[in-house]
């Protein structure tokens, strides 16, 4: 354990909220500042109907040209393939050859672009292995623009209070008290930690919301929607009126919005990006995902719905044409809400999660989760676990006011008409899901050697 770590982890909890805001004021620093500021008032005032494809090409051309001059790994490819800048098409992307996270790990370092690019991240893949990306500061402010923006165009202002439920271990060693989160008081945050998701600590977390009255929540989704249960099991509900929900980080399925909906009284919103720094997409008043163009270009891959995204705000650690491991569903639709900027129908999965199937080869978290749409919101959640090639088991948190014992045989006919008559399924009632030691509670769970 880092000196830092063991110093917090054994201070009394007050000495802990005054080291979180410390912390705090850093990310602060990082994040606002001159370029946020100019960011986010263009943002405000933005023409939008201009065609988001000529300023598309434009910041690609001017984030191409820049990693040319700044980055060994695109200097040396750009003259590989001959890649002539500046591009006259977007099209011409597509002479640029896919990035895969393979490439990104063993040649780390010459993705590292030779500019001053002091904030940084890490992020672990499928493999376990640790990758380190590195941002520029204007490219962090600009990011937190972007997002800002988003959730003031749903009534949330930044310096407004939020409720945060992370990931990050906030206790300290051998804690007794039930005393779950953090404050960071620079950002006007209550950080609730996502490891002590037990119903015997609902009632504490729900009276420090109680407590806090935050305008937003925002976060671990799966986290909230134990929170939610709760409420909704007890018909409690919280004392304060919430603006809204902004999850983030994992797949938010349409039962997991109504419920969380239901529970506290305020409308999700949902969003994407990544902590390699992927393109920002968020929903709008109409409920449609939109891409921030400014941020990056999304394209399709090959047939399974998978995507590689080129970031424009990731030059530190460039990314162009990059196999993130994500599944969208991209629209053609317009919409109404004044955004300009091209439509996502779906974000169909974050990362790699899926079943093997002998007979329909990978099944993705999101098909998975389709399967209770058959039910009259009878089950509150399900996880799918693979032990082997043809047995799965699936989890599910009953109602127990709606589920009735013909509703298991729907769920097993829904899950072999997916996986295949072939796959034995496993069918387990729990009262709540298991907690991964990350603190998260995954939709798909892979137990195959």
């Amino acid at each position: 354990m880092a000196l830092k770590e063991e110093i917090y982890y054994n201070s009394p909890i007050f000495i802990q909220n005054i080291l979180t805001s410390m912390y705090g004021k850093k990310l602060m620093q990082e994040r606002y500042g001159p370029g946020y500021e100019k960011k986010l008032q263009e943002l405000r005032v933005k023409d939008r109907t201009v065609d988001y494809r000529i300023e598309q090409l434009e910041r690609l051309n001017t984030f191409l040209l820049f990693i040319q001059e700044h980055t060994p790994y695109y200097r040396k490819l750009f003259q590989e393939h001959d890649i002539r800048l500046p591009f006259t098409s977007l099209d011409q992307l597509q002479t640029i050859p896919i990035l895969e996270k393979e490439t990104l790990r063993q040649q780390n370092e010459a993705f590292m672009s030779e500019v001053d690019a002091p904030v940084r991240g890490r992020t672990g893949g499928t493999s376990g292995k640790s990758l380190q990306v590195a941002f520029m500061r204007e490219d962090v402010q600009e990011r937190m623009a972007h997002l800002d923006y988003f959730k003031e165009l749903h009534g949330f202002r930044s310096g407004m209070r939020r409720a945060s439920f992370t990931g990050r271990t906030l206790t300290a060693i051998n804690q007794k008290k039930p005393i779950f989160w953090r404050k960071n008081r620079p950002l006007n945050q209550l950080l609730l930690s996502i490891f002590h998701m037990k119903e015997e600590n609902f009632p504490a977390y729900i009276e420090e919301l109680n407590r806090f009255r935050p305008a937003a929540l925002d976060g671990t989704p799966t986290a909230m929607l134990e929170i939610a249960l709760y409420l909704l099991k007890h018909e409690l509900r919280l004392d304060f009126p919430l603006v809204a929900i902004f999850p983030t980080s994992e797949t938010v399925t349409p039962e997991m919005r109504r419920l969380l909906e239901e529970a506290f009284q305020a409308p999700v919103f949902d969003q994407y990006g990544s902590s390699e720094g992927a393109p920002i997409i968020s929903e709008c008043r109409e409920r449609k995902l939109h891409l921030h163009h400014e941020t990056g270009i999304i394209e399709p891959y090959g047939d399974g719905g998978e995507v590689v995204v080129t970031c424009f705000t990731t030059r530190g650690t460039p990314l162009v044409r990059y196999r993130i491991g994500d599944r969208m569903t991209l629209g053609q639709e317009a919409c109404t809400c004044g955004l300009n900027g091209p439509v996502i129908e779906s974000i169909d999965g974050r990362g790699t999660s899926y079943i093997v199937s002998e007979k329909r080869g990978k099944v993705f978290e999101g098909d998975i989760t389709t399967i209770a749409r058959e039910l009259p919101n009878s089950v509150l959640r399900l996880q799918v676990e693979q032990h082997e090639l043809n047995h799965v088991t699936l989890r599910y948190i009953p109602d127990e006011q709606r589920f009735v014992p013909k509703h298991e045989k729907i769920l097993l006919r829904e899950m072999q008409k997916l996986l295949g008559s072939s796959m034995k399924v496993t069918l387990e009632p729990v009262q709540q899901m298991k907690q991964e030691p990350n603190g998260k509670t995954l939709i798909v769970k892979q137990s195959m050697k």
